[in-house]
């Protein structure tokens, strides 16, 4: 047997700075009596796993810190989840031993060597833009937080509404681990923070959403696996997606079973929670009685899907079904549709044809029709091999909208109409008007398209928009509501494709912080270069800045008011670092705060959410 070219390696520790149960390394490698010493990390270590996928809590306890000079390493080992699980809820049954072959430890090693001292080297010779810069991307209320284990009984300022009866679950993306290198706020692991109301009490709850990719990182006790947004950039990138595939290919980590990170959305559908990115297919996620959550693992429908789902798929109120889109950026199909019954049966896939891969991060339905979206942030990964980013505003495409019917079978029956100047991220509602013409659509249109993903000069804008696409002539106009800049919130979601009055958006001022709530009446005729169209305001008190709003109907009276019913939004006072979920009177100008949940734990700004009545969740 040929002899390895090195006789021992040393590991040597200190705290790290970015969470207090990281730690930094440097591994030193002696060849043959001449010492090499780089910011490697551990080939060796010993950390405590992630919660398995059978109604588990994902445990994010401390990394150990037992190590000494070793010759040719084991692989990593996982020591007994009590020691590190006080409160942490019901433990996980503990995770077997890594066993690296000598072929592995040392492609392990040649990798780690490879990325920290060339692609290290050459990124931190550059400085990252303020985009993908971790110390700006992660500072503030933006950073990550550990789990917090369910708490009972918490204080309340106010009264809750006796009928606020279920839970609200809200997503957002919360690092694990330090990023190794650039990093975006879209490329954090899933959290979900839930706050859970019964009989005017509350309770809370945070865990991770126990996805692939972080079951893997917790065994190797780092970031591994590629951010497609922070650090798929330019050369550097391309050079992390080779590491990547040759650490997968010499089974050092397992990508087979998904990369996503389900940090985005979340739905309750036939019975189940699910945790969703587009990168991915959704989490399903169980709500236990008392207000806990548990991973239950990668959900593909029974077996009915095996592509990725985009995080903001369509729920009909009325019958009860699924419609959700899949974008793939490598190969065609780019673009796929697809639907479940109330029951959660698939209808065959309906094949989008684009000319280039696109982002599609929302759509819309009404009654009879999908809305989809074919816009200016596209995907070339070739702009790589040129330095730039794969995710980029093309200025010469124009956008258009896809008018498709809800059940068909393929793309023949689809009708593009063009919406220049038009990108919206997200879509609030759409219906089909009386005239039986037109399609209304509402959403917020951003400028720049891009101003997302990569650094603009130009000052960001997302202004509340209402688009009309007439199937007849095959044209399209659009109307400004409201000039502020309006971005993250819902509709009472029992007029979900039908016509909407109201909306309740997120005031996102000073982006990318969100300063209140506005209610924007629909219906209202007021000047768009004016606040006229808005009819209910809160802004939150100086220092405190909050997410997106949804809205909770009072009661199931299918005859009530629209606006019957609560805001909920999660708010962090930035001077006392103190984390409380307000709860909001709907109908009233102000809309007045009804009560305020103190939260025992920080909680970081996010993303979107869902509020499960009681009643639903005994459907589990």
């Amino acid at each position: 047997m040929t002899p390895l070219p090195f006789t021992q390696l040393h590991l040597n520790h200190a705290p790290g700075a970015f969470l207090p149960h990281i730690h930094n390394y440097s591994l030193s490698v002696d060849f043959h009596g001449e010492s090499v010493t780089s910011g490697v990390p551990p080939l060796s270590l010993t950390i405590d796993g992630c919660g398995s996928r059978s109604r588990r809590p994902c445990t994010t306890a401390s990394t150990c810190s037992r190590f000494s000079s070793l010759s040719l390493p084991a692989a990593p080992s996982l020591p007994a989840p009590e020691e590190h699980m006080q409160d942490r809820g019901p433990s996980p049954p503990q995770q077997g031993h890594v066993n690296w072959n000598p072929f592995q430890r040392v492609g392990a090693f040649l990798c780690e060597l490879v990325e920290r001292v060339f692609v290290g080297a050459i990124e931190k010779s550059r400085p990252f833009p303020p985009n993908v810069d971790p110390t700006v991307q992660l500072s503030g209320n933006f950073s990550p937080v550990p789990e917090s284990p369910l708490q009972k009984q918490l204080q309340i300022e106010g009264a809750l509404p006796s009928c606020l009866d279920g839970v609200y679950v809200r997503n957002g993306a919360n690092p694990r681990f330090e990023p190794v290198a650039g990093h975006h706020l879209f490329d954090g692991d899933g959290m979900l923070h839930a706050v859970s109301f019964s009989g005017g009490s509350a309770s809370y709850a945070a865990r991770f959403t126990c996805t692939n990719r972080l079951i893997e990182e917790e065994r190797l006790g780092r970031a591994i696996f590629p951010k497609a947004v922070g650090e798929l950039h330019g050369h550097t990138g391309i050079a992390r997606l080779l590491l990547f595939w040759a650490r997968s290919l010499i089974g050092l980590v397992d990508a087979s079973k998904g990369m996503g990170v389900a940090n985005a959305g979340v739905i309750f559908f036939n019975g189940t929670l699910l945790a969703m990115s587009e990168d991915d297919l959704p989490y399903s996620v169980h709500v236990t009685k008392d207000g806990d959550l548990f991973t239950e693992g990668r959900f593909d429908f029974d077996g009915q899907i095996s592509s990725s789902m985009i995080a903001h798929p369509k729920l009909d109120p009325n019958t009860g079904e699924l419609f959700a889109l899949s974008y793939s950026i490598l190969q065609q199909p780019y673009l796929r549709y697809f639907n479940f019954s109330r029951n959660g049966m698939k209808e065959r896939d309906v094949e989008i044809s684009l000319a280039q891969p696109a982002m599609v991060h929302d759509f819309a339905i009404t009654e009879r029709f999908v809305i989809i979206p074919d816009q200016q942030v596209v995907f070339n990964v070739r702009t790589m091999l040129q330095g730039g980013s794969p995710v980029f505003y093309d200025k010469a495409k124009t956008p258009r909208y896809g008018v498709l019917p809800r059940h068909a079978v393929d793309e023949k029956s689809i009708e593009w109409i063009d919406v220049p100047d038009c990108f919206c991220f997200h879509f609030w509602n759409a219906w089909e008007d009386e005239n039986g013409e037109d399609t209304v659509v509402i959403g917020s249109c951003m400028t720049p398209p891009d101003t997302i993903f990569n650094t603009c000069d130009e000052p960001f804008r997302s202004v509340l928009s209402e688009i009309r696409l007439n199937r007849r002539t095959r044209t399209s106009t659009r109307r400004q509501i409201v000039p502020m800049n309006l971005e993250a919130g819902r509709v009472n979601e029992r007029y979900t494709g039908r016509k909407t009055r109201y909306v309740y958006l997120a005031i996102a001022e000073p982006w990318p912080r969100v300063s209140g709530v506005a209610k924007v009446d629909l219906n209202a005729c007021g000047s768009g270069e004016t606040e006229e169209n808005v009819v209910g305001k809160h802004m939150f008190e100086k220092g405190c800045y909050g997410g997106e709003p949804i809205f909770v109907p009072r009661s199931e009276d299918p005859t009530a008011d629209e606006d019957d019913g609560y805001i909920l939004t999660y708010v962090h006072n930035e001077d006392t670092d103190k984390s409380e979920l307000l709860v909001l009177d709907a109908k009233s100008p102000s809309l007045a705060k009804l009560a305020a949940v103190k939260l025992p734990s920080r909680v970081p700004y996010g993303f979107h959410g869902t509020f499960v009545p009681a009643h639903k969740l005994r459907e589990q």
